[in-house]
């Protein structure tokens, strides 16, 4: 009876795990979330506002493509001068912020709603990564569909949060996880 009563408060709990069998839950609106928080309630159609006088469309542009990309789940924590750059140069042919937006929720979500039985893929490490979907998207003749997206971010939301958590753990306590695994590989060398 504890159990079934701690996984009805645990809204994700489910028995297989799997992101595409865990309900949707409503998002908070747009006005509640603020910073980083809007990226999980809110899909970015235009561009954020100026942060100071000298903040141009083209910084702003890459300041959004850039938190999106560090708020998806599989991606480093940080941007390179590589992400900045191709950011850059997505703003330059002129590239819809909406569509940038789009295929990087698209391939986000393709990668967390694989076949579990399917070889784990390896961590995203650059914005590179995503230029064959923009051009998936931009060769659509139909612009993406705002309700479709705003599905997809519900469907990441999960594993985003638990990414911010883990970036805070690691910050508050460093990276623990890594010397117990490597304790346990040793332990498993010894036997």
């Amino acid at each position: 009876m504890h159990d079934q009563a701690s996984k009805r408060s645990m809204p994700y709990a489910s028995s297989s795990g799997r992101l595409r069998d865990r309900p949707l839950l409503p998002l908070p609106s747009v006005s509640c979330a603020g910073g980083p928080a809007s990226l999980s309630t809110a899909i970015q159609t235009v561009l954020p506002p100026p942060q100071h006088e000298r903040d141009s469309p083209e910084r702003r542009y890459v300041r959004a493509v850039l938190a999106r990309y560090l708020w998806l789940p599989d991606t480093p924590s940080q941007s390179s001068r590589h992400d900045r750059r191709l950011a850059r140069s997505l703003c330059e042919r002129g590239v819809p912020l909406l569509v940038v937006e789009a295929a990087l929720l698209l391939a986000a979500t393709r990668r967390a709603l694989r076949e579990p039985w399917l070889q784990p893929l390896s961590r995203v490490r650059s914005v590179h990564y995503y230029l064959p979907i923009v051009a998936e998207v931009l060769d659509n003749p139909r612009e993406p569909d705002l309700d479709y997206l705003t599905c997809l971010l519900r469907r990441l939301r999960p594993l985003a949060e638990l990414k911010q958590a883990r970036l805070r753990h690691q910050a508050r306590y460093g990276n623990i996880g890594s010397a117990d695994d490597q304790t346990c590989s040793d332990r498993k060398g010894v036997r």
